[in-house]
């Protein structure tokens, strides 16, 4: 009846208007025109009712015929997930709806369970990275034995000796293409056997159908002057991390479902696949791993690597978890973030949300992965950093965020009064690996909206620093975990600035690597004495530093310490940036500036790619360009 009404009004437009539009014309061609106009007008109309008034499809996809696969209940969740129940009868009342919630991201509706020494060897492998975990070692750019030092730009590799001021570049290698290579990011990081005689590669490349895929190279460089390819594995994803343990690759990677080439009678369109050789294969359902009900199509893939061979071993495909991977030396602690909303007493009006974390545990043995369960924790976590599992316990930190609000339409709650009850902090959890139970939670330490910026754990202790980037404020707070039943702790209170990476250095003294109020770097040195933290000492730098962790040379036993930094200097009335590597010593009362290091005649080179070690009083500091070499003996530390 609407339509009809509308289509009868429109029909009635004043012939005058038309009419004193039109130049002048013959009265057969005024009436032709007319009639083409209403004609066109009618058409308009029909079409605009058609978009706006017919009803709106809501039929679920019929799973019927998948009913008998093996990943029947993976593609029911994955279903789920893509069908979008309309809450509209029609494109006119949904328009009229959205207008009236424009400027309101809706939270995520999803249902949160109940909280319940580097290794070294005497000829081969020598340790650069500062690994979390004693025995757990981490991907780079570079590698070392005692006599040769490996660095991989992009997808090429070359190799230096270490030979004090004799060091020079001996070979250079460039990494062959994967069989199903269309296009390369370039390789990323590797490792070095233990006898310092094989390298594991791994790049990242696209394939001919544009999906992103991590490879594995082995390349022989028992004779670094010649470096040779062994062999190649890879797997579906974009590369996100990876751990060695004992001759066991952990490889962690990121892939996401295309929608539109979903295909529920194929697997190979909504699974990982690994590719041995010319042998692809789907990774088994048992081995995927899954919330009740999903929040994204993004896969993380786990999977277990014999370093000798490149064989797959067992590999396991996490739904809808994210980046922030921890590895101890038994488990991998593989995280979720996502956003819970509900309502007070079951009540309609009133309504909160709240930033969560699932945490998955799987156990690595034998050449398997063991699934141990999942704990979840209030809040998100930032990085690898704000997790650790010490003496049979995990515990992590993470940054709270929750609100509440009073509005019968979710859709159209007011959004200064949502900001108005935003709040944010800060909560550190223990659990008891056995039963996955929760020991201790120190709720919500820091000041109101202020957010975890950097965590390291050690043994009994915690450091956290938080911050309001706003404000610039700088609290750090020590924490004595040796009693899970009284767990206590305490803070600096507020400090200009923030640290984005805390490092202990020896002697109980710890670092922190940021920036001050004004936005200039800023190294700090702490100590908790006395059952207070305090600073210590801090140098400042009007530049930039490097964020990547492993760009940092640290030497805990002999309190050195290694940044590259970006240093802006006033010339003619405008400020340059020369690049300059800064080695300090902390003495036990001050940072003491040991050498810096001009790079390359100061030309910008990327600081974040800068690697640095000692040896024998030497400074070698490779870069993008090649390597530098310095001889410098600390005084203080003689």
């Amino acid at each position: 009846m609407k339509n009809k009404r509308l289509l009868q009004s429109l029909s009635f437009i004043d012939d005058r208007y038309v009419k004193e539009a039109e130049p002048k014309m013959t009265n057969s061609t005024s009436r032709l025109g007319k009639f083409l106009t209403s004609v066109a007008c009618i058409a308009l109309v029909a079409i605009l009712g058609l978009y706006l008034f017919i009803p709106l499809k809501s039929t679920p996809v019929d799973l019927s015929p998948y009913a008998n696969s093996e990943y029947a209940p993976l593609i029911a969740s994955i279903a789920d997930y893509r069908y979008k129940p309309q809450k509209h009868k029609n494109n006119f009342t949904r328009i009229i709806s959205a207008i009236g919630s424009l400027g309101f991201a809706k939270a995520e509706d999803t249902a949160p369970t109940a909280p319940s020494q580097n290794p070294e060897t005497s000829n081969g492998y020598v340790e650069t990275t500062d690994n979390q975990v004693e025995g757990v070692i981490e991907a780079d750019i570079v590698k070392r034995t005692q006599t040769h030092v490996f660095r991989l730009n992009g997808s090429t590799l070359k190799v230096y000796s270490i030979a004090k001021e004799s060091s020079r570049e001996i070979a250079t290698a460039t990494l062959p293409k994967f069989s199903d290579e269309r296009g390369s990011y370039g390789a990323t990081e590797m490792y070095l056997s233990m006898d310092g005689c094989t390298l594991t590669v791994i790049s990242r490349y696209y394939n001919k159908d544009y999906a992103s895929k991590v490879g594995l190279t082995r390349v022989d460089v028992s004779d670094p002057t010649k470096p040779a390819v062994k062999n190649q594995v890879s797997i579906d994803g974009e590369y996100n991390s990876s751990r060695m343990i004992d001759g066991k690759l952990i490889l962690i990677s990121e892939y996401s479902l295309a929608q539109s080439k979903i295909d529920y009678a194929n697997p190979e369109t909504f699974v990982p696949k690994i590719t041995e050789g010319e042998v692809t294969k789907c990774i088994e359902f048992s081995n995927i791993i899954y919330p009740e009900k999903l929040n994204n199509l993004r896969y993380s893939v786990v999977a277990l690597v014999d370093e000798k061979t490149l064989d797959v071993l067992d590999a396991n495909a996490l739904l809808c978890y994210n980046s922030s991977v921890y590895v101890s030396q038994d488990n991998l602690y593989a995280t979720r973030g996502y956003t819970y909303k509900g309502s007070f007493d079951g009540s309609d009006e009133e309504h909160y949300f709240r930033s969560m974390t699932d945490i998955t545990v799987l156990k690595y043995s034998d050449g398997t992965l063991e699934n141990k369960g999942t704990i979840t924790v209030e809040g998100s976590v930032k990085d690898q950093y704000s997790m650790d599992e010490y003496n049979g316990y995990f515990r992590v930190v993470t940054s709270t965020n929750d609100g509440t609000y009073s509005d019968k339409n979710f859709d159209n709650v007011d959004k200064a009064a949502y900001l108005s009850t935003k709040r944010r902090s800060a909560t550190l959890t223990a659990f008891k690996l056995e039963g996955l139970e929760m020991v201790a939670q120190i709720r919500d330490f820091a000041p109101e909206n202020e957010e975890a910026m950097s965590v390291r754990f050690d043994g009994d202790t915690a450091y956290v620093c938080t911050a309001e980037v706003i404000t610039m404020s700088d609290p750090v707070y020590f924490f004595d975990l040796s009693d899970y039943a009284n767990v206590t702790y305490t803070d600096t209170g507020v400090i200009e600035g923030f640290s984005t990476s805390l490092i202990q250095l020896g002697d109980g003294y710890l670092l922190g690597i940021g920036v001050d109020g004004r936005n200039n770097v800023k190294i700090e040195v702490y100590e908790e004495r006395d059952g207070q933290v305090i600073s210590i000492d801090s140098y400042v730098i009007f530049g930039e530093y490097s964020t990547e962790y492993k760009s940092y040379f640290i030497d805990r036993e002999k309190n050195l310490f290694g940044i590259p930094v970006l240093v802006y200097e006033k010339s003619s009335g405008y400020y340059s940036p020369r690049t300059a590597y800064l080695l300090f010593c902390f003495n036990g009362n001050e940072l003491v500036v040991v050498e810096e290091v001009e790079m390359y005649g100061g030309r910008n080179v990327n600081i974040d790619y800068v690697r640095a070690f000692m040896d024998e009083g030497y400074l070698y500091i490779t870069d993008d360009f090649g390597i530098k070499v310095v001889n410098t003996v600390p005084q203080d530390t003689e």
